[in-house]
Formats: C-alpha cells, sequence, structure tokens
C-alpha cells in the first residue's frame, strides 16, 4: 500500500493543452458555432443602425417601406444565426461535459473504492459536478464571443472608415480598444487568487455538509446539531466573504464599459458633425456603436468565467493525476486451467491454487505503520473450485482481506495470487468481472429490476436475467410483480423489502458468470429457509466457480470445504465449526 500523491501542478498553458485534448472532438462545431457568433454580431449592428436610419427618414416624412423589407430580412438572418449559434454551443457544452467527465471517470475509477477514504467527502462529488460544470462554461459562453469581439468589430471600424471617414470612426474605435485590452483584466489577478480560494473554503463547506448529511445518525447521537450547524454558517459567511472582492471588479469593469460605450457614442457624434456626415448617418453609426459594445461585456464576462474555469479545471487535473494507491494492471485475466491457457498468456497448472495471501500485512490509510494491523502476515491457500469461509467478529480483518483481493487497495506488505499471478498486475476490469463481489448492502439503482441485475452484463438477455434471478431464489417474487422485470427498485432499492434486495445483488454478480464469487455476509437478511435454498442452490449449479464468504455466524461453516477464523488482524485455518 502506498500512500496518496499530490502531482506538482501545471501552468496554465499546460493546463490549457491538458484540457483541449481531452475535448478536441467538439473543436470544429465549436468553430462553426463562432462563424454564426459572426453573423450574429454583425447582423446586430446592422440591425440597430438600420432602425435608427429608419426611424429618422419616417420623422422627416420620407417613404420607409423599402426599409422596413431589409430590416425583416436582417433580423431574420440574425434569429437563424443566433440559434444555430446557440444550438451549437450547447451541443459542444453538453459534449464537452461528457468527455470531461468520462476522462474524470476513466481516471478515478480505477481506485474505487479506496480513493473515497484518502479523500474529502465531498471532494469528488464537487469536481465532478460543480467543478466540470465551471470548465464548461468556456466552451458554451467564453471562445465564441471572445473571438467574435476580437474579429468583427475592427472590420465594421474599418468598414466605416474607408466609406464614411476616419475621423468618424477614430473616437469609437480607441474606446473599444480600450474596452478591449485594458478593462477585462482590471483586477483580474486578485480576482483569479479570490476565486481559488474561495473554491477551496467552498470545498470545505460542501465537504461539511456532506458529512453531516450522512453522519446524520452520528452527529444526533453525540448531540453535535448545534456545533454542526454553527460551523457550517462559519464556512458560509468565509465563502461569502470571499465574493466579494471577485464582484466588486466585475462592477467596475462593468462600469468602465457603460461609461465607453457613451463615451464612443458622444465623440462620433462631435466627428460626425465636424466632418459634415449627415445626421442621420450619425444617429444610425450611434445605435451601431451600442451594439459594437456588446462584444467587451462578452470578453468581460469570460474573463470572469475563466477564473472559476481554470481553477476548476485544476481541481480535476488534480484529482485525476494523483497517485491514491491503487496501480492498473497490465495483463489479461490468468488462465483458470489448462483448458483456458489457449486464451491467456499466462500458463495455467492444475496444481496451482485458485487464490493465495501470501504474508500480507495491511494498515489501513491514515493509521500508520506502528498501529495494530488490519490484516497481519495472512496466508491463505484457496483450491479452485472450492467453498472457502472467513470467520471472526466484526473488525477482526475477514472483510478487509477479501477487499484486498478485489484490490480496493494493495498490501502494504506481502502478495495476493490469482492463478499464480500478482493481482497487482492484473488489469482491474479483468480482475473483478472474473473475481465478482456481493456484499451485505448493495448499490441499488432507480431504476428497473432488469437494468439494475444487468450493470455488471449490459448486454445480457432476458432469459439471462431470469436465470440469474432464479439462481438467487427471487424469479418467483418478481414473476408476481405487477411489471415483472420492468418494475421500478426506487432510490436505494426502497420499494425493496432488504432480503429482496440483497438477493438483487447476488443476482447482477451470477449474471457475470465469475470464476471467483466472494459472498461478504450476502444473507444477513434472509431467513435461515431462504438462506439454505439459495446456498444449495449455488453449490449445485456453480459447481467449478470458486466461493469465499465471508461471515460471523458458524452454522455457515458447516458445509465448507475449508474455514479461516479471523482474529484482530490474525489469520489461521481450522478444520471445523467445532474448533472454533
Amino acid at each position: 500500500m502506498s500512500e496518496a500523491t499530490t502531482p506538482i501542478q501545471p501552468t496554465n498553458r499546460e493546463l490549457l493543452t491538458w484540457l483541449t485534448g481531452i475535448t478536441r472532438p467538439v473543436h470544429a462545431p465549436l468553430l462553426l458555432s463562432t462563424c454564426f457568433r459572426f453573423i450574429n454580431l454583425t447582423m446586430d449592428v446592422v440591425l440597430f443602425a438600420w432602425a435608427a436610419w429608419t426611424v429618422v427618414n419616417a420623422l422627416a416624412g420620407q417613404p420607409i417601406g423599402s426599409h422596413l423589407i431589409a430590416i425583416v430580412i436582417v433580423a431574420a438572418i440574425k434569429a437563424l444565426a443566433y440559434y444555430l449559434e446557440q444550438f451549437l454551443g450547447h451541443f459542444v457544452a453538453f459534449k464537452a461535459l461528457e468527455l470531461l467527465r468520462g476522462y474524470a471517470f476513466s481516471k478515478l475509477w480505477p481506485q474505487a473504492p479506496m480513493i473515497t477514504t484518502r479523500t474529502r467527502s465531498g471532494d469528488l462529488l464537487a469536481s465532478l459536478t460543480r467543478d466540470v460544470d465551471r470548465i464548461e462554461v468556456v466552451y458554451a459562453h467564453t471562445f465564441a464571443p471572445v473571438i467574435s469581439a476580437i474579429v468583427v468589430p475592427p472590420i465594421i471600424f474599418l468598414a466605416i472608415g474607408m466609406n464614411i471617414g476616419w475621423l468618424v470612426v477614430l473616437p469609437p474605435a480607441v474606446c473599444y480598444l480600450l474596452a478591449m485590452t485594458l478593462v477585462p483584466w482590471l483586477g483580474a489577478r486578485d480576482s483569479f487568487e479570490a476565486t481559488t480560494t474561495q473554491l477551496a473554503h467552498r470545498a470545505d463547506l460542501v465537504s461539511h455538509v456532506t458529512d453531516s448529511v450522512f453522519g446524520a445518525e452520528e452527529v444526533v447521537g453525540y448531540g453535535l446539531e448545534h456545533e454542526r450547524l454553527d460551523r457550517m454558517e462559519e464556512l458560509g459567511t468565509i465563502v461569502a466573504a470571499d465574493t466579494r472582492r471577485p464582484a466588486l471588479f466585475r462592477g467596475l469593469r462593468r462600469g468602465l464599459n457603460i461609461s465607453l460605450a457613451a463615451l464612443s457614442v458622444v465623440g462620433l457624434a462631435f466627428a460626425g458633425q465636424a466632418s459634415g456626415v449627415d445626421p442621420a448617418l450619425v444617429i444610425a453609426l450611434s445605435a451601431g456603436m451600442l451594439r459594437i459594445f456588446e462584444g467587451p461585456k462578452g470578453v468581460e464576462d469570460a474573463v470572469g468565467a475563466l477564473d472559476a474555469s481554470f481553477a476548476s479545471a485544476r481541481r480535476i487535473w488534480t484529482i485525476a493525476h494523483s497517485d491514491y494507491g491503487v496501480v492498473d494492471g497490465e495483463l489479461d485475466y490468468p488462465a483458470g486451467s489448462p483448458a483456458d491457457s489457449a486464451s491467456s498468456s499466462i500458463p495455467a497448472s492444475p496444481t496451482t491454487p485458485a487464490i493465495e495471501w501470501r504474508n500480507v500485512t495491511y494498515h489501513y490509510p491514515l493509521t500508520g505503520d506502528d498501529s495494530q494491523p488490519a490484516l497481519r502476515d495472512a496466508n491463505i491457500v484457496i483450491p479452485r473450485g472450492s467453498h472457502t469461509v472467513f470467520v471472526g467478529h466484526s473488525g477482526s480483518g475477514k472483510t478487509t482481506a477479501a477487499q484486498l483481493l478485489l484490490r480496493f487497495d494493495d498490501p502494504s506488505t506481502g502478495e495476493i495470487l490469482v492463478n499464480g499471478v500478482n493481482a497487482r498486475d492484473i488489469r482491474l476490469e479483468e480482475l473483478r468481472s472474473h473475481v465478482v463481489l456481493v456484499t451485505q448492502k448493495n448499490q441499488i439503482l432507480d431504476t428497473t429490476i432488469a437494468d439494475n441485475v444487468r450493470l455488471g452484463a449490459p448486454n445480457a438477455s432476458e432469459e439471462d436475467v431470469w436465470a440469474a434471478l432464479e439462481m438467487a431464489e427471487l424469479a418467483d417474487e418478481v414473476y408476481a410483480m405487477p411489471d415483472g422485470l420492468q418494475t421500478r427498485t426506487g432510490q436505494d432499492g426502497t420499494q425493496l423489502s432488504g432480503g429482496q434486495a440483497q438477493r438483487l445483488g447476488l443476482a447482477r454478480a451470477l449474471i457475470m458468470k465469475p470464476e471467483v464469487l466472494v459472498l461478504d455476509e450476502f444473507s444477513a437478511n434472509l431467513n435461515v429457509e431462504l438462506d439454505a435454498r439459495i446456498r444449495e442452490r449455488l453449490a449445485r449449479e456453480l459447481p467449478g466457480v470458486t466461493i469465499i464468504e465471508v461471515t460471523h455466524r458458524l452454522a455457515h461453516t458447516e458445509h465448507a470445504d475449508q474455514v479461516y477464523s479471523f482474529e484482530r488482524g490474525t489469520v489461521r485455518p481450522i478444520e471445523s465449526a467445532i474448533s472454533l
């Protein structure tokens, strides 16, 4: 077992390269969305300028029919461009969301579930939801507005200067240059640092609330309600204080942009009068200038979003690149018998045990090597196709031994062999698809019974689902339900009894056709008769499957091929239940 290590933080350029590498599939539609943004912004300026020109002509008593038709056409083009920009922008945003979350999960799932013991309760939840959402904002509301603000207005200024006069366009051009180069960065560094601090404090708040909710029984049991609420209020006050400085700079930037927009109109009016430009044209240009300054507002908003996005991206990067102690292997699952060797690069021997713990010692994270180990020099040999029982009181180390087999974590010392191969060398996906765990409380999703059973084998047929339910002694009860396999289980299986939820978890494991089945108190909520029927069925229908059962009941050792007794981390083989 190794301690979690935090990688060296990347530079902003490295972070951006990493981020764009993950989201490369959305770059093409993002560029297309940006092109429609160009059209939208251009038509926006033309629409307001033309509308102002039309109003002046109407007040002068001139016919405006052709102008109204032109305005309708420009408005239609703008509306279509806006729709396509938004459609593609949101497609990009949601696709980027999918890619980022998929990447994060691909990095985290090999570390599960041990990663949850080495991070605070709310860290993963916040990073995989809020942080990814903040990064998505870059794609939805940042790239297209910024690029269009850089490209479109200069083209419009050039067109006005070449066709009407450079003196007329000079005041708004200077104001726009200031709005694009100076205003967005006003307080940007302070805002970025404040946002980073705010996100760290927000993470503290999320962890505190998560601990309070999921530990409600302990909080109430120890009378800590007021203490937890006071701490939550304290953290909330800190987070609120963190937002003040960035909010101050956002308000200052917005005020300056509005002032520069107004100044550009005034400057254009004076320059137009001095140049002898038609007053109606000056009014039209002034209306268009007001819309041009929507560009700097987009940049201003983008800068405000970038600090949160980069801080969130850094948090995701850190989680994805941290070593939490479990590194994926490179080998396929080793052959379980000589007949299976053709599909495996690992030679098989009929005398090789299915599973073997060799001198395994394990300390839980953060307890230190000087503490009492959860396992001490454990040596366990499990023959292929046997039924082995781990028996002992709670906290004796039996569940820890089983979880180490599935590489929830790795031993502090020693090794665990699967068909003669170190479990560390086997790819986690391979290991966990052949060695399957059924626990006392299984995760039940709020979906149908069929979907819950198929979690382990998504492509399983309906016949396979029924066969697994039959073996778990649950089929008759599902047949009796009005919707059968389509019956919804409810949040965390609330529509099922405790025994039904346990047998659903067993069926989910059985449909995977495991070579090794690990049963950890899997029948705790079943009556004696039902428990016995399931055991008889498993023994009859799974003769070649290696079964490891973790229990504290002596009765479960009666039909076992071998029994190991656990006590305070020490393990010893025994010949019968009487020896206990």
